[in-house]
């Protein structure tokens, strides 16, 4: 019980320091009081000899400071508790063989639970980590669709075209959510005053379609298998039935991104253009791949195909990304494009037997070339900020 004392001791103590005004220690108490609670958990568990997985303990754990989070809109407990399920996910994909009738409704309780937390805190850090707990409960929810990398591919593709379409969301009706949830009054026209959270959904989203587009652009994930598995083998209903709601809620996130841009010049959405051409060409791709799984010719001939159009994709994306950044002098949208065509250009080359001069002049020369033109860019970003 001393445990137990111990973390109401501290959240009251905390409390009553941030309301009166002394903010800094009072989120400091309530945090302890959160570690606390975590601890606590575990003595009881221990004392009532109460079995489990450490992902229930985290689980319970993040709940309790969600709750600290909501009351309060405290950011240190809302990054805690994302934290926390974060651990719980992971924990869960490690446990394979454990499975739930829940885990179809986890994608769903991640955006459900955390995003108005961060619309509420105007944390972009709590809505990057419920982004990042979203992906976590989309691959437990694929291991109740298909086990094969084919589809937990398809699940990341939806999920990240969900999270494309929330940065359309947010650009139309975000600061409407903000202030109901913090209680401001004000007119639809100042969006000024509320988190612009759209570069943190558009900068994970990239960060993972690159990723996927990078992995599947070699000839080894394509290469025939005699013994393939059945891409929607045992599938889940209640798993099809959650996937096709994401699916909608994608369609319907992107259709508001057209509503918002159908009047602007066709550079404002040559972005998301890509963006939505790669996410179908992948996905078509996998699909397609399963359905010739068992002529060998055809599997072939998508071996030699799907790399080199994965790539151009990949090309495209970072040479677009590279355009922005110089356009509006966005730092990091500009080095993630020019990390993207410098892995296409190191990876090509040294996929292909060549002789060990050459591959130390390509070396030496794309090196040469990252720092020249960051240095230009650097000076162009100053030069603009100036």
């Amino acid at each position: 019980m001393g445990s137990l004392a111990l973390t109401v001791g501290l959240q009251v103590a905390g409390l009553r320091l941030w309301q009166q005004g002394s903010p800094r220690l009072g989120s400091a108490l309530l945090i302890a009081g959160e570690l606390a609670l975590g601890a606590a958990i575990i003595l009881m568990a221990q004392w009532f000899q109460m079995g489990g997985s450490p992902a229930g303990l985290f689980l319970g754990w993040g709940l309790g400071s969600l709750a600290v989070a909501y009351s309060l809109f405290h950011t240190p407990s809302g990054v805690l508790a994302c934290l926390l399920f974060a651990l719980a996910g992971m924990t869960d994909l490690w446990q394979r063989g454990i499975r739930s009738a829940l885990d179809p409704l986890y994608p769903w309780l991640a955006l459900a639970l955390l995003l108005p937390l961060a619309y509420g805190c105007r944390s972009r850090w709590i809505f990057a980590l419920a982004l990042v707990d979203f992906g976590l409960a989309l691959q437990r929810s694929a291991g109740g669709w298909d086990s094969s990398g084919e589809g937990l591919t398809l699940w990341l593709l939806l999920g990240l075209a969900v999270v494309w379409g929330l940065g359309f969301w947010h650009q139309r009706h975000g600061y409407r959510l903000s202030r109901i949830l913090t209680g401001e009054n004000g007119q639809d026209g100042d969006q000024e005053q509320v988190l612009d959270l759209i570069p943190t959904a558009e900068g994970l989203a990239l960060l993972g379609l690159g990723f996927l587009l990078y992995v599947w652009s070699f000839r080894d994930p394509w290469d025939w298998d005699p013994d393939p598995l059945p891409l929607f083998q045992a599938m889940d209903p209640w798993a099809s039935l959650s996937a096709a709601g994401l699916l909608l809620l994608a369609g319907w996130g992107w259709w508001q991104g057209w509503q918002a841009k159908r009047s602007q010049p066709v550079s404002a959405w040559l972005k998301d253009a890509v963006v939505f051409l790669s996410l179908i060409t992948l996905a078509l791709l996998l699909v397609i791949s399963n359905a010739v799984s068992g002529d060998l010719t055809s599997r072939v001939a998508l071996a030699f195909v799907a790399p080199w159009i994965l790539t151009l994709l990949l090309v495209g994306l970072s040479a677009i990304l590279c355009w922005e950044g110089l356009q509006q002098g966005l730092r990091g949208r500009f080095w993630q494009g020019l990390l993207g065509l410098t892995l296409v250009v190191l990876t090509r080359f040294f996929e292909y037997e060549t002789g060990l001069l050459a591959k130390s002049a390509v070396l030496v020369a794309c090196g040469i070339g990252v720092i020249w033109v960051g240095l230009k860019v650097e000076r162009r970003i100053f030069r603009n900020n100036d």
